[in-house]
Protein backbone atom coordinates (compact mmCIF):
# COMPACT_ATOMS: atom_id res chain seq x y z
CA UNK A 1 0.00 0.00 0.00
CA UNK A 2 1.58 3.54 -1.10
CA UNK A 3 1.14 6.46 1.22
CA UNK A 4 1.84 9.84 0.82
CA UNK A 5 2.51 12.15 3.74
CA UNK A 6 2.19 15.94 3.12
CA UNK A 7 2.18 19.55 3.97
CA UNK A 8 -0.31 21.07 1.70
CA UNK A 9 0.98 23.68 -0.54
CA UNK A 10 1.89 27.36 0.70
CA UNK A 11 1.03 29.12 -2.48
CA UNK A 12 -1.89 31.52 -2.99
CA UNK A 13 -3.04 33.16 -6.46
CA UNK A 14 -5.74 36.02 -6.00
CA UNK A 15 -6.86 38.56 -8.76
CA UNK A 16 -3.18 38.26 -10.02
CA UNK A 17 -1.18 38.75 -6.80
CA UNK A 18 0.46 36.15 -4.80
CA UNK A 19 0.31 34.72 -1.24
CA UNK A 20 2.68 32.62 0.26
CA UNK A 21 0.97 31.12 3.88
CA UNK A 22 3.08 28.79 6.12
CA UNK A 23 1.10 26.23 7.31
CA UNK A 24 1.12 23.21 9.06
CA UNK A 25 4.11 23.20 12.15
CA UNK A 26 3.01 27.05 13.05
CA UNK A 27 1.14 27.99 15.76
CA UNK A 28 0.15 30.92 14.08
CA UNK A 29 -0.68 29.74 10.28
CA UNK A 30 -0.47 33.01 8.33
CA UNK A 31 0.58 34.83 5.67
CA UNK A 32 4.30 35.26 5.75
CA UNK A 33 4.95 36.75 2.22
CA UNK A 34 4.06 37.60 -1.33
CA UNK A 35 6.54 35.69 -3.60
CA UNK A 36 6.37 32.43 -4.26
CA UNK A 37 9.44 31.83 -2.90
CA UNK A 38 10.30 32.88 1.22
CA UNK A 39 12.68 31.79 3.85
CA UNK A 40 11.11 31.20 6.74
CA UNK A 41 9.49 27.49 6.93
CA UNK A 42 8.32 26.02 10.48
CA UNK A 43 9.01 22.25 10.27
CA UNK A 44 5.92 20.21 10.39
CA UNK A 45 6.87 18.34 13.49
CA UNK A 46 3.01 16.33 13.56
CA UNK A 47 3.75 15.33 9.70
CA UNK A 48 7.26 14.51 10.51
CA UNK A 49 6.82 12.42 13.72
CA UNK A 50 3.83 10.42 12.02
CA UNK A 51 6.12 9.32 8.64
CA UNK A 52 9.02 8.21 11.05
CA UNK A 53 6.66 6.67 12.93
CA UNK A 54 4.70 4.67 10.15
CA UNK A 55 7.69 4.30 8.21
CA UNK A 56 9.01 2.24 11.26
CA UNK A 57 6.28 0.46 12.34
CA UNK A 58 4.06 -0.15 8.99
CA UNK A 59 4.19 -1.94 5.84
CA UNK A 60 3.40 0.68 3.91
CA UNK A 61 5.23 2.40 1.73
CA UNK A 62 5.65 5.60 2.80
CA UNK A 63 6.50 8.62 1.09
CA UNK A 64 6.66 12.58 2.19
CA UNK A 65 6.66 15.87 0.77
CA UNK A 66 6.24 19.88 1.99
CA UNK A 67 4.26 21.72 -0.72
CA UNK A 68 4.88 25.17 1.15
CA UNK A 69 8.57 24.37 2.20
CA UNK A 70 9.04 23.39 -1.72
CA UNK A 71 7.14 26.39 -2.85
CA UNK A 72 4.92 24.68 -4.33
CA UNK A 73 1.81 25.17 -6.29
CA UNK A 74 -1.70 23.27 -6.70
CA UNK A 75 -0.72 22.15 -10.48
CA UNK A 76 2.64 21.50 -9.41
CA UNK A 77 1.68 19.39 -5.99
CA UNK A 78 -1.33 17.71 -7.95
CA UNK A 79 1.02 16.92 -10.37
CA UNK A 80 3.48 15.32 -7.97
CA UNK A 81 0.72 13.13 -6.36
CA UNK A 82 -0.31 11.80 -9.71
CA UNK A 83 3.20 10.93 -10.00
CA UNK A 84 3.22 9.36 -6.84
CA UNK A 85 -0.11 7.73 -7.32
CA UNK A 86 -0.38 7.05 -3.89
CA UNK A 87 -3.54 4.93 -2.19
CA UNK A 88 -3.63 6.95 1.11
CA UNK A 89 -3.18 10.48 1.12
CA UNK A 90 -2.80 11.61 4.76
CA UNK A 91 -2.42 15.62 4.92
CA UNK A 92 -2.71 18.63 8.03
CA UNK A 93 -5.09 20.89 6.90
CA UNK A 94 -4.88 25.18 7.78
CA UNK A 95 -7.57 27.05 9.04
CA UNK A 96 -6.50 29.63 6.96
CA UNK A 97 -6.55 28.01 3.61
CA UNK A 98 -9.69 25.70 4.61
CA UNK A 99 -11.83 26.40 1.60
CA UNK A 100 -8.94 26.08 -0.26
CA UNK A 101 -7.06 22.53 0.91
CA UNK A 102 -10.60 20.94 1.04
CA UNK A 103 -10.97 21.91 -2.71
CA UNK A 104 -7.71 20.72 -3.49
CA UNK A 105 -8.11 17.68 -2.07
CA UNK A 106 -11.48 17.04 -3.52
CA UNK A 107 -9.84 17.60 -6.91
CA UNK A 108 -7.42 14.96 -6.45
CA UNK A 109 -9.48 12.25 -4.94
CA UNK A 110 -11.35 12.64 -8.79
CA UNK A 111 -8.06 12.46 -10.39
CA UNK A 112 -6.35 9.80 -7.95
CA UNK A 113 -9.18 8.06 -5.65
CA UNK A 114 -6.58 7.71 -2.89
CA UNK A 115 -8.59 7.37 0.83
CA UNK A 116 -7.92 10.79 2.18
CA UNK A 117 -7.35 11.59 6.13
CA UNK A 118 -6.81 14.69 7.36
CA UNK A 119 -5.91 16.17 10.58
CA UNK A 120 -5.02 19.05 12.18
CA UNK A 121 -6.46 22.12 14.23
CA UNK A 122 -9.46 23.01 12.26
CA UNK A 123 -10.33 19.21 12.14
CA UNK A 124 -9.73 18.52 15.53
CA UNK A 125 -12.42 21.61 16.16
CA UNK A 126 -14.77 20.45 13.67
CA UNK A 127 -14.90 16.74 12.90
CA UNK A 128 -18.62 16.20 12.58
CA UNK A 129 -18.99 19.23 10.38
CA UNK A 130 -15.87 18.18 8.21
CA UNK A 131 -16.88 14.68 7.36
CA UNK A 132 -20.43 16.01 6.54
CA UNK A 133 -19.70 18.45 4.30
CA UNK A 134 -17.03 17.11 2.65
CA UNK A 135 -17.60 13.35 1.47
CA UNK A 136 -14.23 13.13 -0.24
CA UNK A 137 -12.52 13.19 3.12
CA UNK A 138 -12.53 9.19 4.15
CA UNK A 139 -10.95 9.67 7.77
CA UNK A 140 -10.22 12.24 10.39
CA UNK A 141 -7.40 12.22 12.92
CA UNK A 142 -8.29 14.27 16.51
CA UNK A 143 -5.92 16.16 18.32
CA UNK A 144 -2.02 14.66 18.74
CA UNK A 145 -2.57 12.11 15.87
CA UNK A 146 0.72 10.10 15.38
CA UNK A 147 -0.42 6.65 16.87
CA UNK A 148 -3.91 6.66 15.62
CA UNK A 149 -2.89 7.49 11.77
CA UNK A 150 0.01 4.16 12.93
CA UNK A 151 -3.52 1.87 14.07
CA UNK A 152 -5.14 3.38 11.21
CA UNK A 153 -3.13 2.94 8.39
CA UNK A 154 -2.11 -1.03 10.18
CA UNK A 155 -5.56 -1.57 9.73
CA UNK A 156 -6.39 -1.10 6.45
CA UNK A 157 -3.19 -2.82 5.19
CA UNK A 158 -4.56 -5.65 7.32
CA UNK A 159 -8.84 -4.85 6.02
CA UNK A 160 -9.72 -4.59 9.66
CA UNK A 161 -12.36 -2.83 11.31
CA UNK A 162 -11.47 1.38 12.49
CA UNK A 163 -14.76 1.06 15.17
CA UNK A 164 -12.65 1.06 17.92
CA UNK A 165 -8.86 3.06 16.99
CA UNK A 166 -9.20 6.26 19.82
CA UNK A 167 -8.85 9.53 17.55
CA UNK A 168 -10.66 8.48 14.67
CA UNK A 169 -13.38 9.95 12.81
CA UNK A 170 -14.91 8.99 9.86
CA UNK A 171 -18.21 7.96 8.11
CA UNK A 172 -20.32 4.72 7.99
CA UNK A 173 -22.66 4.75 5.11
CA UNK A 174 -23.92 8.16 5.98
CA UNK A 175 -23.35 8.12 9.70
CA UNK A 176 -20.80 9.95 10.95
CA UNK A 177 -18.36 8.00 13.68
CA UNK A 178 -16.63 10.38 16.30
CA UNK A 179 -14.63 7.78 18.47
CA UNK A 180 -13.73 8.64 21.98
CA UNK A 181 -10.56 10.65 21.96
CA UNK A 182 -6.89 9.24 22.24
CA UNK A 183 -5.03 9.99 25.16
CA UNK A 184 -1.75 11.65 25.06
CA UNK A 185 1.58 9.50 24.41
CA UNK A 186 3.08 9.17 27.63
CA UNK A 187 6.60 8.37 26.91
CA UNK A 188 7.97 10.16 23.96
CA UNK A 189 10.97 8.41 23.97
CA UNK A 190 8.65 5.54 21.68
CA UNK A 191 8.82 7.95 18.63
CA UNK A 192 11.80 7.51 15.92
CA UNK A 193 13.27 11.15 15.44
CA UNK A 194 10.95 13.05 13.10
CA UNK A 195 11.59 12.29 9.17
CA UNK A 196 13.93 14.83 7.74
CA UNK A 197 14.74 13.06 4.52
CA UNK A 198 11.67 13.66 3.21
CA UNK A 199 11.17 17.04 5.63
CA UNK A 200 14.71 17.84 5.05
CA UNK A 201 16.30 19.36 8.24
CA UNK A 202 18.12 21.86 6.29
CA UNK A 203 14.76 23.68 4.88
CA UNK A 204 13.58 25.35 8.24
CA UNK A 205 15.72 27.85 9.87
CA UNK A 206 13.74 29.86 12.96
CA UNK A 207 15.50 32.41 15.23
CA UNK A 208 18.91 31.11 13.34
CA UNK A 209 21.78 33.26 13.27
CA UNK A 210 23.61 29.80 11.44
CA UNK A 211 22.71 27.68 8.94
CA UNK A 212 21.87 25.14 8.16
CA UNK A 213 19.91 25.03 11.70
CA UNK A 214 17.39 21.94 12.48
CA UNK A 215 14.14 22.44 14.68
CA UNK A 216 13.88 19.75 17.45
CA UNK A 217 11.39 19.07 20.28
CA UNK A 218 12.40 18.15 23.96
CA UNK A 219 8.58 18.39 25.10
CA UNK A 220 5.41 18.54 24.56
CA UNK A 221 2.48 20.92 26.02
CA UNK A 222 2.32 23.36 28.75
CA UNK A 223 1.24 24.30 32.21
CA UNK A 224 -0.54 27.25 31.47
CA UNK A 225 -3.96 27.93 29.65
CA UNK A 226 -3.50 30.55 27.57
CA UNK A 227 -6.66 31.27 26.06
CA UNK A 228 -5.59 31.65 22.38
CA UNK A 229 -3.10 28.56 22.57
CA UNK A 230 -3.94 25.84 20.06
CA UNK A 231 -2.02 23.51 20.96
CA UNK A 232 -3.02 23.37 25.17
CA UNK A 233 -6.62 23.64 24.30
CA UNK A 234 -7.32 22.21 21.02
CA UNK A 235 -4.15 19.54 19.43
CA UNK A 236 -3.60 18.21 23.52
CA UNK A 237 -6.30 19.17 25.13
CA UNK A 238 -4.42 19.46 28.71
CA UNK A 239 -2.08 20.82 30.36
CA UNK A 240 -0.09 18.24 31.18
CA UNK A 241 4.00 18.80 30.08
CA UNK A 242 5.97 15.74 29.24
CA UNK A 243 9.49 15.53 28.51
CA UNK A 244 12.08 13.03 26.38
CA UNK A 245 14.98 11.59 28.00
CA UNK A 246 18.16 14.53 28.02
CA UNK A 247 19.95 11.99 26.80
CA UNK A 248 18.00 10.86 23.99
CA UNK A 249 17.93 14.58 22.82
CA UNK A 250 21.00 15.31 22.95
CA UNK A 251 21.19 11.91 21.05
CA UNK A 252 19.23 13.49 18.01
CA UNK A 253 21.18 16.92 18.37
CA UNK A 254 24.67 14.66 17.58
CA UNK A 255 22.34 12.73 14.74
CA UNK A 256 21.68 16.03 13.41
CA UNK A 257 25.15 16.96 13.43
CA UNK A 258 26.55 14.30 11.59
CA UNK A 259 23.89 13.60 9.45
CA UNK A 260 22.98 17.19 8.10
CA UNK A 261 26.22 19.27 9.34
CA UNK A 262 24.10 20.81 11.93
CA UNK A 263 25.10 24.86 12.58
CA UNK A 264 22.77 25.27 14.69
CA UNK A 265 19.65 24.12 16.30
CA UNK A 266 16.19 25.49 17.80
CA UNK A 267 14.31 23.98 19.99
CA UNK A 268 10.52 24.79 18.77
CA UNK A 269 9.08 23.41 22.44
CA UNK A 270 5.76 25.45 23.52
CA UNK A 271 8.42 26.36 26.25
CA UNK A 272 11.68 24.75 26.50
CA UNK A 273 12.16 26.05 29.81
CA UNK A 274 9.77 25.05 32.16
CA UNK A 275 11.19 22.08 34.12
CA UNK A 276 14.41 23.85 35.63
CA UNK A 277 15.66 20.36 36.54
CA UNK A 278 15.06 19.09 33.04
CA UNK A 279 16.71 22.13 31.22
CA UNK A 280 19.98 21.99 33.61
CA UNK A 281 19.89 17.86 32.92
CA UNK A 282 19.68 18.65 29.03
CA UNK A 283 22.29 21.53 29.51
CA UNK A 284 24.78 18.60 30.99
CA UNK A 285 24.80 16.55 28.70
CA UNK A 286 25.89 18.73 25.66
CA UNK A 287 28.30 20.34 27.83
CA UNK A 288 29.25 16.52 29.16
CA UNK A 289 29.67 15.66 25.33
CA UNK A 290 31.82 18.59 24.46
CA UNK A 291 28.80 19.71 21.62
CA UNK A 292 29.56 23.11 20.71
CA UNK A 293 26.92 24.21 18.28
CA UNK A 294 25.06 26.83 19.23
CA UNK A 295 21.12 26.73 19.68
CA UNK A 296 18.17 28.96 20.56
CA UNK A 297 14.68 28.13 22.08
CA UNK A 298 11.63 29.13 22.83
CA UNK A 299 11.16 29.62 26.52
CA UNK A 300 9.23 31.60 29.06
CA UNK A 301 10.28 34.42 31.44
CA UNK A 302 7.50 32.99 33.84
CA UNK A 303 9.77 29.94 34.62
CA UNK A 304 13.60 30.50 34.15
CA UNK A 305 15.99 32.37 36.86
CA UNK A 306 19.84 33.23 36.60
CA UNK A 307 21.33 30.05 37.43
CA UNK A 308 19.70 28.36 34.39
CA UNK A 309 20.08 31.11 31.78
CA UNK A 310 23.68 30.70 32.45
CA UNK A 311 23.95 27.06 32.55
CA UNK A 312 21.89 27.68 29.28
CA UNK A 313 24.61 29.69 27.89
CA UNK A 314 27.55 27.15 29.52
CA UNK A 315 25.94 25.09 27.07
CA UNK A 316 25.96 26.98 24.11
CA UNK A 317 22.60 28.56 23.86
CA UNK A 318 22.50 31.87 22.37
CA UNK A 319 19.18 33.30 22.04
CA UNK A 320 15.66 32.57 23.82
CA UNK A 321 12.01 33.65 22.43
CA UNK A 322 9.36 34.58 25.11
CA UNK A 323 5.71 35.59 24.87
CA UNK A 324 5.13 39.38 27.04
CA UNK A 325 1.64 39.36 24.70
CA UNK A 326 0.49 42.21 27.06
CA UNK A 327 1.55 44.73 29.42
CA UNK A 328 -1.51 45.23 31.23
CA UNK A 329 -2.25 43.18 34.26
CA UNK A 330 -5.75 42.34 33.68
CA UNK A 331 -5.37 41.35 30.39
CA UNK A 332 -2.62 38.79 31.60
CA UNK A 333 -5.23 37.67 33.74
CA UNK A 334 -7.63 37.32 31.55
CA UNK A 335 -5.67 35.43 29.12
CA UNK A 336 -4.46 33.00 31.80
CA UNK A 337 -1.07 34.08 31.60
CA UNK A 338 1.04 34.21 35.08
CA UNK A 339 3.33 36.47 34.08
CA UNK A 340 4.69 39.36 35.86
CA UNK A 341 6.15 42.89 34.17
CA UNK A 342 9.29 42.98 36.64
CA UNK A 343 10.60 39.28 35.61
CA UNK A 344 10.64 40.15 32.13
CA UNK A 345 12.97 42.89 32.69
CA UNK A 346 14.87 40.48 34.65
CA UNK A 347 15.31 37.84 31.80
CA UNK A 348 16.41 40.17 29.48
CA UNK A 349 18.48 41.66 31.64
CA UNK A 350 20.27 38.26 32.67
CA UNK A 351 20.14 37.73 28.78
CA UNK A 352 22.54 40.42 27.86
CA UNK A 353 24.94 39.39 31.29
CA UNK A 354 25.58 35.87 29.52
CA UNK A 355 25.19 36.79 26.25
CA UNK A 356 22.00 34.80 25.02
CA UNK A 357 20.12 37.22 22.86
CA UNK A 358 16.66 37.85 23.53
CA UNK A 359 13.61 38.06 21.37
CA UNK A 360 10.05 39.09 23.03
CA UNK A 361 6.50 38.42 21.29
CA UNK A 362 3.84 40.84 21.81
CA UNK A 363 0.26 40.46 20.69
CA UNK A 364 -2.46 43.02 20.46
CA UNK A 365 -6.25 42.63 20.36
CA UNK A 366 -6.88 40.12 23.34
CA UNK A 367 -9.74 40.25 25.89
CA UNK A 368 -9.93 44.07 27.36
CA UNK A 369 -7.08 45.53 25.29
CA UNK A 370 -8.03 49.18 24.38
CA UNK A 371 -6.14 51.63 22.21
CA UNK A 372 -4.28 52.57 25.72
CA UNK A 373 -3.51 49.49 26.87
CA UNK A 374 -1.53 49.00 23.46
CA UNK A 375 0.34 51.65 23.91
CA UNK A 376 1.65 51.23 27.19
CA UNK A 377 2.70 47.47 25.26
CA UNK A 378 4.72 49.81 22.92
CA UNK A 379 5.99 51.67 25.29
CA UNK A 380 7.43 48.76 27.11
CA UNK A 381 8.81 47.13 24.27
CA UNK A 382 10.50 50.41 23.38
CA UNK A 383 11.84 50.92 27.30
CA UNK A 384 12.33 46.76 27.55
CA UNK A 385 15.12 46.82 24.68
CA UNK A 386 15.59 43.28 23.76
CA UNK A 387 17.60 42.13 20.98
CA UNK A 388 14.52 41.81 18.82
CA UNK A 389 10.61 41.39 19.24
CA UNK A 390 7.85 40.82 17.33
CA UNK A 391 3.94 41.61 17.21
CA UNK A 392 0.58 39.79 15.58
CA UNK A 393 -2.77 40.26 15.60
CA UNK A 394 -4.58 38.00 18.12
CA UNK A 395 -6.44 34.95 16.13
CA UNK A 396 -9.55 33.09 17.98
CA UNK A 397 -8.53 30.36 16.30
CA UNK A 398 -11.40 27.63 16.37
CA UNK A 399 -11.56 25.00 19.45
CA UNK A 400 -10.01 27.94 21.70
CA UNK A 401 -11.65 29.62 24.61
CA UNK A 402 -10.86 32.62 23.06
CA UNK A 403 -13.18 31.83 19.92
CA UNK A 404 -15.92 30.62 21.72
CA UNK A 405 -15.66 33.81 24.62
CA UNK A 406 -15.72 35.70 21.35
CA UNK A 407 -18.26 34.40 19.52
CA UNK A 408 -20.54 34.07 22.37
CA UNK A 409 -20.09 38.30 23.21
CA UNK A 410 -20.62 39.53 19.11
CA UNK A 411 -16.86 40.64 18.57
CA UNK A 412 -16.30 37.95 15.62
CA UNK A 413 -16.83 40.36 12.49
CA UNK A 414 -16.32 37.02 10.19
CA UNK A 415 -16.30 33.59 9.77
CA UNK A 416 -14.35 33.62 6.93
CA UNK A 417 -11.71 31.26 8.06
CA UNK A 418 -8.97 32.68 5.24
CA UNK A 419 -9.26 35.80 7.32
CA UNK A 420 -7.87 34.20 10.20
CA UNK A 421 -4.71 35.34 10.02
CA UNK A 422 -2.53 36.96 12.39
CA UNK A 423 -0.52 39.20 10.32
CA UNK A 424 -3.07 40.01 8.15
CA UNK A 425 -6.26 42.24 9.82
CA UNK A 426 -8.10 41.72 12.77
CA UNK A 427 -11.15 39.22 12.40
CA UNK A 428 -12.39 40.79 16.05
CA UNK A 429 -14.06 44.61 16.74
CA UNK A 430 -14.23 45.67 20.81
CA UNK A 431 -16.62 48.38 21.35
CA UNK A 432 -13.97 50.50 22.19
CA UNK A 433 -11.72 49.03 19.78
CA UNK A 434 -12.50 48.29 16.16
CA UNK A 435 -11.25 46.11 13.45
CA UNK A 436 -9.64 48.93 11.86
CA UNK A 437 -8.49 50.60 14.22
CA UNK A 438 -6.80 47.84 15.67
CA UNK A 439 -5.01 46.84 12.62
CA UNK A 440 -3.74 50.66 12.49
CA UNK A 441 -2.23 49.92 15.82
CA UNK A 442 -0.77 46.59 14.55
CA UNK A 443 1.04 48.12 11.60
CA UNK A 444 2.57 50.94 14.06
CA UNK A 445 3.89 48.51 16.18
CA UNK A 446 5.15 45.84 13.97
CA UNK A 447 7.16 48.87 12.09
CA UNK A 448 8.76 49.87 15.22
CA UNK A 449 9.57 46.21 16.26
CA UNK A 450 11.46 45.83 12.68
CA UNK A 451 13.09 48.54 12.79
CA UNK A 452 14.72 47.94 16.43
CA UNK A 453 15.24 43.88 14.60
CA UNK A 454 16.93 46.01 11.87
CA UNK A 455 19.18 48.21 14.16
CA UNK A 456 20.29 44.65 16.16
CA UNK A 457 21.31 43.16 12.76
CA UNK A 458 23.60 46.21 11.41
CA UNK A 459 25.25 45.33 14.93
CA UNK A 460 25.91 41.94 14.49
CA UNK A 461 27.77 41.72 10.93
CA UNK A 462 28.87 37.92 11.63
CA UNK A 463 25.76 36.76 12.18
CA UNK A 464 23.64 38.68 9.27
CA UNK A 465 25.96 37.62 6.95
CA UNK A 466 25.87 34.02 7.92
CA UNK A 467 21.45 34.47 7.28
CA UNK A 468 22.07 35.87 4.21
CA UNK A 469 24.18 33.24 2.80
CA UNK A 470 22.24 30.36 4.48
CA UNK A 471 18.75 32.10 2.45
CA UNK A 472 21.44 32.43 -1.09
CA UNK A 473 22.66 29.03 -0.74
CA UNK A 474 18.32 27.65 -0.30
CA UNK A 475 16.74 29.70 -2.56
CA UNK A 476 19.25 31.45 -4.56
CA UNK A 477 19.72 35.16 -4.86
CA UNK A 478 16.82 36.03 -5.99
CA UNK A 479 14.56 34.99 -2.87
CA UNK A 480 17.58 36.81 -0.79
CA UNK A 481 16.39 39.67 -2.95
CA UNK A 482 12.71 39.43 -1.89
CA UNK A 483 13.82 38.27 1.79
CA UNK A 484 15.50 41.72 1.98
CA UNK A 485 12.75 43.81 -0.02
CA UNK A 486 10.17 42.41 2.41
CA UNK A 487 11.73 43.19 5.48
CA UNK A 488 13.15 46.46 4.54
CA UNK A 489 8.78 47.16 3.58
CA UNK A 490 8.25 46.13 7.22
CA UNK A 491 10.48 48.31 9.24
CA UNK A 492 9.63 51.70 7.02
Amino acid sequence: MKMLIANLPGIKKEDGKISHLVKAGSRWPMTIGHSKSVDYYPFPFWLAYTSSLLKRDTEAQVKAIDGVARDMDTEQFTAHVQEESPDILLVELATIAIKDDLGLLKSIKELTNAKIIVSGQFATAYPKELLAENPHVDYLLIGEYELTAKELITSLIGKRNVSKIKGLAYRSGKKIIINERRPLIKNLNMLPYPDRDDFPGDMYPDFSFYSPCIQILSSRGCPCSCIFCIERHVMYNSPVHRMRDPKDVVDEMEFCIKKFNAKQFYFDDQSFVINKKYVMAICDEIIKRGIKVPWTCMGDAMFVDFEVLKKMSDANCIGMKFGVDSTDTEILKRIGKPLKLEMVEKVVKWCREVGIRSHATYCIGLPGDTEQTIRKSMEFAKKLNADSSQVSIAIPYPGTPFFKWAKENNYLITYDWSDYDGAKNAVISYPNLSNERLDELYREFSRAVNRRKLFSYLLSPRETLSLMSGVYQRKGGFALFGTLKTFLKRSI
